[in-house]
């Protein structure tokens, strides 16, 4: 079941059926596609479309890590790497609880007798969506509703066209996110290795918003840099993307497949294998929420008119 939202020229769509996925933000005005749209007749990778909801986040090795002296196993669904990878909140279906004209609000929600895959614990995810006259606001409200404190990492898989522009050119794209510290990692398995890389011309252009996502493949996780400001730019145009994250989401993936079509500009609140990873795990991001409390987390996308 898809969902359209619209307000102040734009319109979102929501597939409630697949994790409650924003997957498609579109602008009248502009003629902009802004996140990447997915063809179900041709449906290849999921996390590629639109920006669906990873939780937990990233992959974790074996599927398995301690915590409390808990045990957390969850399945192995990436069998290359031997690896737990984003969760199946992506594909899980939601329930609408109050839609209007520029709004919609849909929940997850696991029990004790409807538990999520194999983690032991009962919760619930809410995620709002609104158009304002600022653009699209994305809250995501996760409630721990069990007696024990239960492991927190939550990330968008968040894929933007480009160029997001109906008449735009690949030459004139350009992405700015404010980063350091990209975390090695072991790209035969994509896990943190335990060292922290120095800023490279790469590193630099994307602080600077000079990096064309069409000119080196690149996977790459960085903790973020003041704000954590995130923008794609046509540069002959004069217009941005902007994406805005709450603090919170303390890390960024950067992914740009085959370097033809899109960039993944991914919030997570924690880094890759953030339970075993060869760091301390405050290092890492890792969190939790106490039994009865909520997290909430706050993104926002909008084009802006540059000067």
């Amino acid at each position: 079941m898809i969902e359209e939202i619209k307000a102040h020229g734009y319109t979102a769509q929501i597939n409630v059926n697949r994790g409650a996925n924003c997957i498609a933000l579109r602008n009248e005005r502009y003629g902009a596609r802004i996140l990447r749209e997915p063809d179900y007749t041709a449906f290849d990778n999921p996390y590629l479309y639109g920006m669906p909801i990873l939780y937990p986040n990233n992959r974790i090795l074996s599927g398995r890590f301690c915590f409390e002296n808990r045990e957390y196993v969850f399945p192995v669904n990436e069998p290359s790497t031997n690896c737990h990878i984003h969760g199946f909140l992506h594909e899980t279906p939601f329930t609408v609880l109050t839609k209007t004209d520029d709004s919609i609000l849909c929940e997850y929600r696991a029990t004790k007798q409807n538990p999520y895959t194999t983690f032991p614990h009962a919760f619930s995810v809410r995620i709002f969506y609104q158009i304002d006259k600022n653009g699209l606001v994305c809250d995501t409200q996760i409630e721990n509703m069990s007696e024990q404190n239960m492991p927190n990492l939550l990330g968008f898989h968040t894929t933007f066209n480009t160029p997001f522009l109906l008449d735009g050119n690949k030459a004139d794209v350009r992405v700015l996110t404010q980063v350091k510290d990209e975390v090695e990692r072991n790209m035969q398995v994509y896990l943190p290795t335990g060292n922290v890389l120095p800023d490279d011309e790469i590193t630099q252009k994307l602080c600077k918003g000079e990096f064309s996502p069409f000119e080196k493949a690149i996977s790459r996780q960085y903790f973020r840099q003041g704000t954590g400001k995130v923008e794609i730019t046509d540069v002959k145009k004069k217009l941005s993307v902007v994406y805005e994250m709450d603090e919170k989401f303390a890390f960024r993936l950067l992914y740009n497949g085959k370097a033809d079509e899109y960039i993944c500009i991914e919030p997570q609140t924690c880094m890759a294998n953030a339970p075993n990873a060869p760091f301390d795990r405050a290092f890492t991001g890792f969190d939790y929420i106490p039994p009865k409390e909520k997290k909430t987390y706050r993104t926002r996308i909008y084009i802006r008119e540059d000067k």
